[in-house]
């Protein structure tokens, strides 16, 4: 009798079947190797990883009580494998899919001999369109992986959330897909958002052929009078397989509606670079009729910023076509194996009516800082498809984040093709004579919300800008790195983690935390920031915050920049912050940064009078907040009959006449 486990599951398994983080897993190894239930053996190695009997792990997890799932005798399968299985191989994760899919529409195939499972899989499809070369290339295996689908099934509680776990698992096993890596849902809204704002009924959807959650998500917003389509070909047959399990009927492209509405993902490969992204882009410009629409979502690297002039000729070819009516440079962490990297969105289309090309306009807008959460992508994508709409739409709409440009300026323009929207506005006035009048007009502004502080003019000599690499040759500043951490190790209790992605929103800050001890072991000449220490980051945009308390962590790519406390050079942190915020951005472009200095008697009052109004401003906000929700239920109680609203500044009016 063979002792061979039917599924593995090694430490990082572990944790995902018990629901708790990879350290917690490798200490119930140590804690109970002594005790009278002990954790289960490892039973092989495989790729450097320990290997243990899935069943046996979710067996004692549920008998223990240790972890967070006690159904995990039930949900053993989602995340274990079955012996000889990689998702990291593409072919195995193609075979699985394709078993899916047929569990799907087969019943009980558990038990069918190798034969009849091939069979199977051709008499679903005969076309060869979907999935018979992979149930025949499974047969000839002898069909190890037929009960491991149907129990992956069961534990994902659909054949479509199975698909879906097995697409992630893959896509983790390919951290190297770099910008052809899975999309995260924010992103996958937009694009939906976008594709359901250009489709009219009648329309046809034309999909993207290789991303299959993308595809999926699409067509499953789609209403019954519009059809879907895919290309044929071997990079179409996962996003089948998923359109086929979740109901989604594909036309033939021979019925193709007049118009059509195409949804791509560029890079289509992972390693493309900029030329064949540009080069894919190009194809699916000139693959559009008139009449027809198509929005692509790809790295801004190609699509937005700066080229070489070989790439930047081939960008303005397709601006030149005219088509082109909104791009949008979008923030960082859209796709899950390239964190750090933006997106951009393109929306093709003709503009309604006539338009010359030479008067044709393209909506532009920059949200590299600002989160894709449901209102900001509602809005965003009202204000792209306004550039598709006459000069009288153009008008007549309110613009959130986009402004429109002249399509012939985006052509020869070099350079990025949107103005960053977190850089500073270059002051109205450059004359210092004008100051303190200017000073006096918003002091009164703003005297019911705080007591302005004193100034008087002077003309004392101010220390002259001076670039970050002289201030820390002259030691009035250190530029500290950040601390490469192992996600493993973040949690929610414990030391505060200062994310690059947190300088978007310093609200965020403290969601990310560390065990202090694990930081200490692991990490024993890190520094901790300091009260005054500034966090930076260069890429994708660059952005700064000052830690007021100090004594955080920060997570690499971000850095420090702390000043020198006996000899800060006429340096002011928050100075240093705004002067960041909105600079040039990229790698090493902190080199060119200029920053601005006071006078040293300026420091500790400026300091001060920055640290009233940052707290003045979080009560207006907190008031403005309260001030919103009490209107909500005021309304929420009107419109549902729970109260009657009394109009006691109007009593005697109201009151009858005798």
């Amino acid at each position: 009798m063979s002792t061979t486990p039917s599924l593995f599951v090694d430490l990082a398994g572990v944790a995902r079947l018990a629901g708790v983080k990879r350290p917690v897993a490798s200490m119930w190894r140590s804690r109970f190797a002594s005790t009278s239930d002990p954790f289960p053996r490892a039973v092989d190695e495989k790729g450097g990883r320990t290997r243990f009997d899935a069943r046996e792990v979710a067996d004692w997890l549920v008998r223990t009580g240790h972890g967070n799932n006690p159904e995990a005798r039930a949900d053993v399968a989602a995340s274990a494998i079955p012996p000889d299985f990689s998702f990291a191989d593409a072919s195995s994760v193609a075979e699985l899919e394709a078993l899916i899919a047929l569990c799907a529409q087969v019943d009980d195939l558990d038990g069918v001999t190798p034969s009849g499972i091939e069979e199977a899989g051709a008499e679903l499809d005969p076309h060869d369109v979907t999935l018979q070369s992979e149930i025949a290339a499974h047969a000839l295996r002898g069909g190890p992986w037929v009960g491991y689908a149907a129990h992956l099934i069961d534990a994902a509680y659909s054949p479509s959330a199975a698909l879906a776990l097995v697409s992630q698992r893959h896509a983790v096993s390919h951290r190297t897909a770099g910008s052809a890596g899975q999309l995260v849902d924010d992103a996958i809204g937009l694009v939906v958002g976008a594709t359901l704002a250009l489709v009219r009924e009648g329309d046809a959807v034309n999909l993207d052929a290789r991303d299959a959650a993308l595809s999926s998500t699409v067509a499953g917003k789609l209403g019954d009078d519009v059809s879907i389509v895919l290309p044929a070909g071997a990079g179409s047959r996962r996003v089948r397989r998923q359109l086929l399990v979740d109901g989604h009927w594909l036309a033939d492209r021979e019925e193709l509606a007049p118009r059509l509405v195409a949804v791509a993902r560029v890079p289509s490969e992972p390693g493309d670079d900029v030329a064949e992204i540009l080069r894919s882009v190009d194809e699916i410009s000139l693959s559009l009729r008139d009449s027809d629409a198509a929005v692509v979502i790809g790295p801004a690297k190609a699509l937005v910023d700066s080229l070489a002039p070989v790439d930047e000729r081939a960008r303005a070819d397709i601006l030149r076509t005219g088509r082109v009516r909104g791009i949008a440079r979008l923030s960082t962490g859209l796709v899950d194996s390239a964190v750090r990297e933006s997106l951009a969105l393109w929306v093709f289309g003709q503009p309604a009516g006539d338009v010359p090309l030479a008067e044709r306009v393209t909506a532009v807008a920059d949200l590299t800082a600002v989160p894709l959460t449901p209102a900001t992508r509602a809005d965003l994508v009202s204000d792209l498809i306004a550039g598709m709409g006459s000069g009288r739409d153009l008008r007549a709409h309110h613009f959130r984040f986009a402004t429109f440009v002249r399509t012939t300026s985006l052509q020869a323009r070099s350079g990025s093709l949107v103005v960053s929207a977190t850089r500073k506005p270059v002051p109205a006035t450059t004359d210092s004579a004008e100051l303190p009048a200017l000073l006096d007009l918003a002091a009164d502004a703003i005297r019911d919300d705080i007591t302005p502080f004193e100034v008087a003019p002077d003309s004392h000599v101010v220390p002259r800008a001076t670039s970050l690499p002289e201030l820390i040759e002259a030691r009035h500043l250190r530029r500290i790195q950040g601390v490469r951490l192992d996600p493993d190790l973040l949690s929610s209790e414990g030391l505060i983690v200062v994310t690059p992605s947190d300088l978007d929103d310093p609200a965020s800050i403290g969601r990310t935390r560390i065990d202090q001890l694990v930081f200490a072991v692991q990490k024993p000449n890190a520094q901790l920031t300091r009260p005054g220490d500034v966090v930076f980051r260069t890429s994708p945009s660059a952005a700064a915050w000052v830690d007021v308390d100090g004594s955080k962590v920060v997570a690499y790519p971000a850095r420090v920049l702390r000043i020198t406390a006996n000899d800060p050079g006429g340096l002011v942190p928050e100075v240093i912050a705004a002067d960041i915020t909105g600079a040039t951005d990229g790698p090493g472009a902190w080199r060119g940064w200029m920053l601005r200095r006071v006078a040293p008697q300026t420091i500790a009052p400026l300091r001060r009078a920055l640290a009233d109004i940052a707290t003045t401003r979080e009560e207006l906000v907190t008031r403005a907040s309260r001030l919103a929700d009490y209107a909500a239920l005021i309304v929420a109680g009107a419109t549902s009959g729970a109260v009657t609203m009394l109009d006691t500044n109007h009593a005697a009016d109201a009151a009858p006449t005798r």
